[in-house]
């Protein structure tokens, strides 16, 4: 492969498992980071794991700004893809959810877009990440006689979501979605398009400075608390809670549709414990208890340091999460998802060795 990737938001948990794939199959990267600096232990890992790879990076601060591609798409006009995995929000307590949430999710898909449509003509194929937030109607968690997958969409609409922080990120991440859609549409855009639509994304770190932080990304954080626990934690058990696929699947999903006119309008939802062939649809369901059971039987060193969990029948406690089944993806990719189980104990053993490193 020669074909030049635009890839936005490059430093990204999710993003850094994509930029790596890219250059194994041998895509010529730029990739786009809010500073140098970001970009700066990005290259010295790659230059270990990649020394022969075509990867060069761009600055651009602010990528909901009108126009804020523009620059990066006058420069290199022989992109051929464009992978937008950058998802900006803001937290502060002077700002509204839609100042958080919406606007920049919302701007940030439409920024990246109107600069292909302007400067990138050789623009053939556009992934954008989306999330399973935008498939899932949670009011019918725990009913399985409703089925969330590559055709629904959240019912949820602004008006409803805007005092409620957690319904303003499901919304905004909706919306976001349906943008790009419509913009091809009413654009007439030549570019294909694909959107990802992950759940809880777990999974180990790309590159082991990013467990330097204080805190991992919101789904990797879990499996740090689970290990920070005590054998006395007394829950809550039951929370965190959700759908699980691992990161390095989700970058996978990420590169498979480039130069792939077949999966031009597909919504690409992965699981884990999913895949072709596969006809289980609810393992891919996690709480804390979980994670913490599967810790201490993979990892059993850790049997009487850690919380050993407390729900009797967390079966049952599952029941109550939400109904799922990719199918369409597993048929149109033909892939076998990470078992959950796999990912914990990856994401867990890469912490570990890290600390371990660190005394």
């Amino acid at each position: 492969m020669s074909a030049k990737v635009l890839l936005t938001g490059a430093s990204g948990f999710i993003a850094l498992h994509v930029l790596d794939q890219l250059l194994a199959a041998g895509y010529e990267v730029v990739g786009t980071v809010r500073s140098e600096e970001k970009a700066e232990p990005i290259k010295k890992e790659l230059a270990k794991e990649h020394p022969n790879g075509k990867y060069q990076f761009e600055v651009v601060v602010d990528i909901a700004a009108p126009n804020a591609f523009d620059a990066v798409f006058q420069k290199h006009t022989d992109l051929k893809y464009v992978l937008h995995t950058a998802s900006p929000f803001s937290f502060g307590l002077t700002k509204s959810n839609e100042e958080n949430y919406l606007i920049p999710a919302t701007h940030g898909t439409k920024s990246v877009l109107e600069s292909i449509q302007k400067y990138g003509k050789n623009v053939e194929h556009v992934v954008v990440t989306s999330s399973f937030a935008a498939i899932v109607h949670r009011h019918r968690s725990g009913d399985p006689t409703f089925i969330n997958d590559e055709t629904t969409w959240n019912p949820v609409i602004w008006e409803d979501a805007r005092e409620d922080a957690a319904t303003s990120y499901v919304a905004s991440k909706k919306y976001a979605e349906k943008l790009a859609w419509d913009f091809v549409k009413d654009n007439n855009s030549t570019f294909n398009l694909t959107t990802v639509n992950p759940p809880y994304v777990f999974g180990p770190q790309k590159f082991t400075f990013g467990l330097a932080r204080a805190s991992l990304n919101t789904s990797a954080d879990f499996v740090n608390k689970a290990l920070k626990t005590t054998p006395e934690y007394e829950g809550p058990f039951n929370q965190p809670a959700g759908v699980a696929c691992d990161v390095r699947d989700v970058a996978k999903l990420h590169v498979l549709p480039l130069g792939k006119k077949e999966f031009n309008g597909q919504r690409l939802f992965p699981v884990s414990d999913t895949g072709y062939g596969i006809e289980e649809y609810e393992k891919g369901k996690f709480n804390f208890e979980k994670i913490l059971r599967i810790l201490n039987e993979k990892l059993p060193e850790l049997k009487g340091k850690i919380s050993p969990g407390g729900i009797k029948d967390n079966e049952a406690e599952l029941s109550k999460l939400t109904y799922y089944r990719n199918k369409i993806t597993t048929d149109s990719t033909k892939l076998t998802f990470y078992k959950l189980e796999d990912t914990i104990y990856d994401a867990a053993k890469q912490i570990l060795d890290y600390e371990a490193s660190q005394k």
